[in-house]
């Protein structure tokens, strides 16, 4: 059992205006903050006891970790005297202080599983200007030298403790302003490289450090490369999976064949001499996947966000196929994607034969009902919608590009819907997550299904399925796919 203090009291002047009213940990990174990539990333590493959070001048984190983390102790640094005594009020703050204790600093993104948290360790890194570090080559602490120091590496804000107790003793028998000189009493440390460590420091590292973790939101056959002077996005698969190479030439086409209306809800796709690279505007926003799981908003803005949604579907993205070819082959399609694929898919989960029989049923019914549409998405949740709040702009993205065997835009009118509906209604993502779901916004989908006279029942059904179908992606994470197949099993077919 490991405790975990975060010193987040700083005023993060370099961060203006993103830390304006916000404090530096609150600030959010492709939509989550960095609060969030801390505490879940630590308990990946190892089984945490206790939290506690050391906030100054905004109540953002308290109010924050009421609802998102309500076990975190959020205790006050009132006069901002550094680090240091921030990290000495944590420790105090715990309420056993014999257990290890970990020191993250409340700016620090480390991305680094290899870890052994509690043992005693200081996270370093390799740089060039040892002036603007605190360097430590093994034996002494150095604050910003003006010269190289040999054999010298950076601390980067991960100081890890195997005995708490010591450590408290140590950050609370000085009253230097940095952490340097408690590092000293309290007596040796291993060294620990990292270069998992991103930075959110200033305006330019902290762009960077968004755009470097947008690889972290693609699929994980897809590369993201950001050219931050273009402004530019460059999706490039992995070259030795021809899968990979496939999905991303059908996302082109799909791009491709995009009308000019369309083109207005998705990146600008910009031409280049390979068929197996995308490279598009890098796009502002949130995804709205993250503004669900992050963010507190009102009854009234998720309804604007979802009836916004529902119109450029409803507008843009409904309109009933005129390619002949693939009306032609439609029947056959739908019969691939809800009956052939739904049972192959079923067959490798560990539902129940009744549950089996029962979604097989909803998408072969699914599969008679649904009509040909000139261009249906394909993966339409909230993971793959930016939502940009300043402009009010939704971009599409990570379009599915195929309809069985059938590549471009065209599709089946239910798809769609049922993919919203395998998120907002039944709760994809907070369960991908791990967390509760969040129940204003399946409401608010159902009332929006009844008010555009959409068939209510048949898009739940789809989108269950969806969602049971999906289990077997999950192979790397068995807890995840327990949370589908308890779900779905408890779910009422009547």
């Amino acid at each position: 059992m490991v405790n975990l203090v975060i010193p987040a009291a700083g005023a993060a002047t370099r961060l203006r205006p993103l830390s304006t009213n916000t404090s530096k940990v609150m600030v959010r990174v492709n939509g989550k903050p960095c609060l969030d990539y801390i505490i879940e990333h630590a308990n990946k590493m190892a089984k945490i006891d206790e939290i506690v959070v050391v906030d100054g001048q905004f109540n953002d984190i308290r109010e924050y970790c009421s609802r998102r983390h309500p076990t975190v102790k959020v205790v006050n640094q009132p006069s901002l005297d550094g680090p240091r005594d921030a990290i000495s009020i944590g420790m105090n703050a715990l309420n056993d202080a014999n257990k290890p204790v970990v020191v993250w600093l409340g700016d620090a993104i480390i991305l680094d599983e290899t870890m052994k948290l509690g043992q005693d360790f200081l996270l370093c890194k390799d740089v060039r200007n040892h002036s603007d570090w605190c360097m430590w080559d093994g034996d002494e602490f150095y604050n910003k030298p003006s010269h190289k120091i040999n054999d010298g590496v950076a601390l980067v804000g991960l100081y890890s403790f195997e005995n708490g107790e010591q450590a408290s003793w140590a950050f609370s028998s000085t009253d230097e302003y940095d952490i340097s000189h408690a590092l000293s009493l309290y007596g040796k440390f291993d060294k620990v490289l990292t270069d998992k460590w991103y930075d959110i420091g200033d305006l330019p590292t902290y762009y960077q450090t968004c755009a470097t973790l947008l690889d972290m939101k693609s699929r994980e056959f897809n590369r993201m490369i950001y050219d931050h002077d273009l402004g530019t996005l460059t999706k490039t698969p992995d070259y030795h999976n021809n899968e990979s190479v496939i999905t991303l030439q059908c996302e082109r086409l799909w791009y491709k064949g995009l009308t000019f209306e369309q083109k207005c809800f998705v990146p600008r796709i910009f031409d280049n001499d390979s068929e197996s690279e995308i490279t598009m505007s890098f796009e502002s926003g949130t995804l709205l996947s993250d503004i669900m799981l992050y963010e507190n908003l009102s009854a009234s803005a998720w309804e604007y966000i979802i009836d916004k949604l529902f119109r450029i579907k409803l507008n843009y993205f409904s309109d009933r196929c005129t390619n002949q070819r693939f009306k032609d082959k439609f029947a056959e399609q739908a019969h691939e994607i809800w009956d052939s694929k739904t049972r192959s898919r079923l067959d490798d989960t560990r539902l129940s034969k009744k549950v089996k029989v029962d979604l097989w049923n909803i998408a072969c019914l699914i599969a008679k009902k649904t009509y040909p549409i000139q261009c249906m998405h394909g993966d339409l949740h909230f993971g793959n919608v930016l939502y940009n709040q300043q402009t009010d702009q939704m971009k599409l993205i990570d379009p599915r590009g195929r309809y069985g065997n059938c590549v471009g835009t065209e599709g089946d009118n239910m798809y769609d819907w049922a993919k919203l509906a395998h998120d907002l209604y039944h709760g994809y993502n907070a369960m991908v997550a791990d967390v509760d779901h969040n129940e204003l916004v399946k409401q608010i989908f159902v009332d929006k299904l009844r008010q555009y006279n959409l068939p209510v029942k048949d898009i739940l059904d789809g989108g269950l399925v969806l969602l049971a179908t999906c289990i077997p992606l999950h192979y790397d994470d068995k807890a995840r796919q327990d949370r589908f197949t308890k779900y779905v099993e408890k779910y009422n077919y009547e």
